[in-house]
């Protein structure tokens, strides 16, 4: 259970490290953006490091990039009035299809060894 929070960690800080850089330039702070961002990346690694301890790589680096591509998607759109059309609202389906069928693999892949 822990290593799923680290997961969850590196998730979410590698968001805000981005959604701190896009604001950061949009809000004449780059300084402060990139520093923010420079700061949650490594907590984001950090945590992914922990993080694989337990759960498969190809899961946790999978999840890690599609879920922060997808929230990252849905913060920009709702913080930065990006837009968020049908086909990037079923892009974001498949990534999140894409995730569960991996893990469901891995999981199968496991127990048949």
């Amino acid at each position: 259970m822990r290593h799923w929070l680290y997961m969850a960690t590196a998730i979410l800080t590698e968001v805000i490290g981005t959604l701190a850089m896009k604001y950061g330039m949009l809000h004449d702070a780059r300084g402060l953006g990139l520093g923010v961002m420079y700061g949650m990346l490594v907590m984001s690694y950090t945590a992914l490091a922990l993080a694989v301890a337990r759960i498969p790589l190809a899961v946790a680096y999978g999840a890690w990039e599609s879920l922060g591509l997808v929230l990252i998607t849905l913060c920009s759109a709702w913080l930065f009035s990006e837009t968020l059309g049908a086909i990037k609202v079923a892009a974001i389906g498949a990534i999140i299809l894409g995730i569960v069928l991996l893990e469901r693999g891995t999981e199968e892949g496991d127990h048949a060894a």
